[in-house]
């Protein structure tokens, strides 16, 4: 069993986490078990480290089999720490990743190359958490006050692993690098299904962004206007006056967040797309699916990302959806590959578009559902898949219950959902989704 530790302080932390488990999920003869929870906590300086370098870490650990040595697996992470843009001789500076050796079974090996484990290992709750929770039962080799103990009993003193009471406030936060990232649904709308008018306030939607980044979002998607069934349709200059204020007290406020969320609008009208873009928002969630050239020509110009969802009308008309004997799959595989080349040959590269296939927006229920069911069928196109499933209305095949009331069945989704590993999953209650994905990959690596 080895125990790899990784982390960063520099940039965008999770992206590059999630591109360094990848970049050694290609190792040969190297198999990686379990990914740790992340954890925060504040970065160790030297006594005389330069202030600049006080930026706040991510870390987790990694439970691999391999039959590499030592040495061969060293090599291998200092050429991911490289290419992901590490600057080799600079140990304490910040950095996008670091990848160490925390634990080798029993081994005990310490050369100008080699120390595993590390010597301070015991006292660095960055490390020894996230090593507790891959494997709790390693036993530490090292022949001091700690000599025999397992790694859950040397870090039993610091307490809980969520309040940041343990040295350097570490701390266990709700986002993974293994399971789908979550999108926050942040509705300043009077008439959404399920939150309307609850958020269009720019405290109230501050302090539920904030929340719901606590909770485990990574991305906020900030949406002006409804599209359900009962919404009002507006024009852009209204939609932008809505979102404006909005808009800019969270993006003014993401930088003081747990971790600095992407922030995505969620808008058909290219004039207020590129609005936000100037604003400096990350995404476009296009629900029209780029249908307005106008749109095509305002995010061709940029290096944003995209979502682009499938759907019949806008906003929803429910006497307006797929032919009862239609296969949906064979019908959105060939819209979604159509709509790709398009974009494409418009000068929108595909690794920036994310695919929705639009659950409730001209599908019946049973239709959303087999969507759901045969999610991997999408994967021949290549793309990121986005899944908007949360307490929409093909969920009354499971229950009578109010719209607000349908987080169980929404979260059943979003596990069936991560077992197939899609990229994103949008959200109304992040906190129970979070909570649960966290529990499933404990239970099932």
């Amino acid at each position: 069993m080895v125990v790899l530790g990784l982390g960063s302080n520099l940039g965008d932390r999770l992206a590059t986490l999630r591109l360094a488990l990848r970049a050694l999920e290609k190792i040969a003869n190297f198999r990686i078990e379990q990914v740790s929870p992340v954890y925060l906590s504040d970065a160790l300086l030297p006594e005389d480290g330069s202030s600049s370098w006080d930026l706040p870490y991510l870390n987790l650990a990694i439970r691999c089999e391999t039959s590499l040595t030592p040495y061969e697996l060293l090599q291998h992470t200092k050429d991911i720490e490289i290419a992901l843009g590490r600057v080799p001789g600079k140990d304490w500076a910040p950095r996008p990743v670091d990848i160490d050796i925390l634990a080798w079974d029993d081994l005990v090996q310490f050369d100008d190359k080699l120390h595993v484990p590390h010597e301070h290992l015991h006292s660095r709750p960055f490390a020894l958490w996230p090593l507790a929770d891959v494997a709790p039962r390693w036993i530490y080799p090292l022949k001091n006050a700690f000599y025999g103990k397992t790694a859950t009993e040397i870090a039993s003193p610091w307490g809980s692993r969520f309040t940041g009471d343990a040295p350097l406030h570490t701390k266990q936060i709700a986002q993974r690098i293994d399971t789908p990232q979550l999108v926050g649904i942040l509705n300043i709308t009077l008439d959404s299904f399920s939150d309307g008018g609850l958020f269009s306030d720019v405290d109230a939607a501050i302090t539920h962004a904030h929340g719901m980044v606590n909770a485990g979002a990574e991305i906020i998607d900030i949406g002006a206007e409804a599209t359900g069934p009962k919404a009002k349709p507006l024009d852009a200059a209204t939609e932008w006056l809505r979102l404006e204020p909005v808009l800019a007290a969270i993006l003014a406020e993401s930088t003081a967040m747990l971790i600095t969320p992407k922030i995505s609008v969620d808008t058909y009208h290219a004039e207020v797309a590129k609005k936000a873009l100037a604003f400096g928002v990350d995404w476009i969630n296009d629900v029209s699916g780029l249908s307005d050239p106008a749109m095509v020509e305002v995010v061709a110009e940029t290096n944003h990302d995209i979502v682009i969802m499938h759907q019949l009308s806008l906003p929803v008309d429910t006497k307006k959806v797929l032919p009862a004997t239609a296969d949906p799959v064979a019908i959105l595989s060939a819209w979604a590959e159509k709509k790709l080349v398009v974009l494409e040959k418009a000068g929108i590269k595909r690794e920036r578009l994310i695919v929705d296939v639009g659950l409730g927006f001209g599908k019946t229920a049973e239709q959303s559902l087999e969507l759901i069911q045969r999610i991997d069928s999408f994967k021949f196109l290549d793309t990121r898949l986005l899944i908007g499933h949360s307490r929409k209305s093909f969920l009354q095949l499971f229950t009578d219950r109010a719209v607000t009331e349908r987080d169980i069945e929404t979260l059943a989704i979003s596990l069936f959902l991560a077992s197939h590993q899609i990229d994103y999953l949008r959200i109304h209650n992040v906190d129970i989704c979070a909570r649960g994905l966290k529990v499933a990959k404990a239970l099932n690596p």
